[in-house]
């Protein structure tokens, strides 16, 4: 019997370390934010006009039909499933968000905290050109609740909006409030839309109160609907990054980046902005600030935001006077800028390009 207690204590005693170890692990991945970059969830984009054909039931029978002319019982029975989701993205110095597998805070950090209602199908998506699949977007209608905010403390509850509110009114977070009615169109809805504007309980709990009435009205007769690119998930998975892979991890995200771009838009867009892009670069590195700004300005109308072509051409715009001269140093200092503060997106090549540019 003392043999069997024995062994049984080491059962347990094993059990335990294995536990804690596990623990431990999972506390170092979080800390070092390795499982972010494994993290492949729906994430929430800003609504886009989808305007290509479904596949419907019509008498009886499946037919493709383009989105645009579906009767409002058609799209309601395309738009045949239904979730809420809370996406929770940190900002990163890059000036994008990294949607992240977790919902307590860190302290100091800034959040774009997403609450969104959708009624949606979800679709498939391949590279048009090579045939690869590389993801599925949400095609709906529905209502968003975004919460841009900066944390004073650890340890706040980000997927719990009451928690927000809580933290809110405790002086442990600051932030604004926003709501999207997406693909939802009636003079009643209009109407009842709040104007949310700073974080607290009160404005919380209005917003909540008018998106469940807001709600409600999908389904009446006077409601259009049009439905809009909401979410997309990337299908490209990847070990977490180490030191010696960073290399390969650049380019990897590269091409996530750019399939999360294909998967919004489709390839045509994306290939003719990537072009526009590629010039706009070339015309930086040759030094030619009007040539840049053209090219630049078309990537924007071809493309909304593409990377951060707005953003560096907004840069190029307020330093232009000095960028007419080839030999200013101010050339330096833009390379360092785009670096700095808008690489997000940016490919391998064009960052290595700008790096070179900026040491000489």
């Amino acid at each position: 019997m003392q043999k069997i207690n024995a062994i049984i204590k080491n059962v347990i005693y094993i059990s335990l370390c294995l536990l804690l170890s596990s623990c431990g692990s999972q506390k170092s991945i979080f800390e070092k934010g390795e499982t972010y970059s494994n993290f492949r969830g729906f994430e929430p984009t800003d609504p886009t006009e989808y305007d290509n054909k479904v596949q419907i039931v019509s008498n009886e029978q499946s037919i493709n039909k383009e989105i645009r002319y579906l009767s409002t019982n058609e799209i309601l029975s395309f738009l045949n499933n239904e979730t809420v989701l809370v996406s929770i993205g940190q900002l990163t110095v890059s000036g994008d968000f990294s949607y992240l597998p977790i919902t307590v805070s860190s302290k100091h950090t800034s959040y774009k905290v997403t609450m969104d209602y959708m009624k949606f199908a979800t679709i498939g998506v391949r590279d048009t050109l090579s045939g690869n699949f590389i993801g599925f977007k949400r095609i709906g209608v529905g209502l968003r609740l975004i919460s841009l905010i900066s944390t004073k403390e650890a340890g706040i509850n980000l997927g719990d909006l009451s928690s927000i509110g809580l933290a809110a009114k405790a002086g442990k977070l600051t932030g604004t409030l926003m709501i999207e009615v997406i693909g939802i169109k009636s003079k009643e809805i209009t109407t009842l839309l709040p104007m949310p504007s700073e974080i607290n309980q009160t404005t919380i709990q209005n917003a909540m109160q008018a998106l469940a009435t807001i709600k409600s009205k999908i389904y009446d007769s006077d409601t259009k609907l049009y439905p809009q690119i909401m979410a997309v998930k990337t299908e490209l998975l990847f070990p977490a990054s180490n030191k010696k892979d960073n290399i390969q991890k650049e380019k990897i995200d590269s091409v996530l980046n750019e399939n999360k771009l294909k998967i919004q838009f489709g390839n045509s867009k994306f290939d003719h902005a990537k072009t526009l892009e590629r010039q706009g670069f070339n015309s930086i590195y040759d030094k030619n600030i009007d040539q840049a700004l053209q090219y630049f300005g078309e990537c924007e109308k071809t493309y909304p935001s593409y990377h951060n072509v707005y953003e560096i051409a907004q840069l190029l715009k307020k330093e232009r006077l000095q960028l007419t001269d080839k030999n200013s140093v101010k050339w330096v200092e833009l390379y360092g800028a785009i670096l700095k503060d808008y690489s997000w997106g940016l490919s391998p090549e064009i960052i290595e390009n700008l790096k070179q540019g900026k040491s000489q």
